[in-house]
């Protein structure tokens, strides 16, 4: 009998895949789309990473004149992939929040009405951890602090790809996906142009995902850098998804 929590499989939709990358992972198949997210069509799922929602408030609250609305857009930006996507679960890599100085009654009624309409999983990061418990009172999420198995899947927040040599961090089983690093690719051109992209990052053992939210400063390596970590890339273009070739 059917697990009645687990999503069923969906078919992809031309607005879902449109500019966007497959990439085969332990026997399913994720698509890495131009807004920054990951869809699963097996389960339905939709993943994006480092919404920092309240990052701009927390430094507008500490006297630097940021302009308002990152919150408002990373939300809204999240809605609508959920929409392209028909998505029947979205799942947060983590950093959901930012700082508790950035939290207000406006931001927590705009988190209660995409929760409402998209069921939301938010695997804890290390900016939403050291928030109270009553932050997400009310709200309907559903909240985890460790590893969340979906099938073949591991989300997390931190990746392997962050651990020094030798680290005794414990490793999930599965292909993980993975936040925290908000990696973009630098390249350059021999007349000395540079360009700076958000981008996904992989190995054979996980992805991570890039900063959904605005406001987030990037981790930014060459491509020569990704590959000597391991690691293949993919920039985001303007409406596609884009493989480099491997160094």
């Amino acid at each position: 009998m059917p697990d009645p929590d687990t999503p069923a499989p969906h078919p992809a939709s031309t607005s879902a895949l449109h500019g966007a990358l497959p990439l085969e992972a332990t026997g399913t198949r994720l698509w890495l789309r131009p807004d920054g997210t990951v869809w699963w069509p097996e389960q339905a799922t939709l993943f994006a990473a480092d919404l920092h929602l309240g990052k701009g408030a927390a430094f507008r609250a500490g006297g630097l004149p940021l302009p308002a609305g990152s919150s408002a857009a990373a939300l809204d930006g999240l809605d609508a992939a959920a929409r392209a996507c028909d998505a029947q679960r979205v799942v947060v890599l983590g950093d959901f929040w930012h700082h508790r100085s950035g939290l207000g009654p406006a931001l927590h009624a705009a988190v209660a009405r995409f929760a409402r309409a998209w069921p939301t999983t938010v695997v804890l990061g290390n900016h939403d951890l050291p928030l109270p418990p009553d932050v997400a009172q009310g709200l309907p999420l559903n909240v985890v602090t460790g590893p969340l198995t979906l099938g073949p899947l591991q989300a997390v927040h931190e990746p392997r790809l962050n651990n020094p040599p030798g680290s005794a961090a414990p490793v999930p089983t599965g292909f993980r996906l993975a936040g925290h690093l908000h990696p973009a690719v630098q390249l350059g051109s021999r007349a000395g142009d540079r360009l700076r992209r958000p981008c996904f990052i992989w190995t054979a053992h996980e992805l991570v995902l890039p900063a959904l939210g605005r406001l987030s400063g990037h981790w930014t390596l060459r491509p020569e850098e990704f590959a000597a970590l391991g690691a293949q890339v993919a920039l985001i273009a303007d409406s596609a998804v884009v493989a480099l070739p491997r160094c």
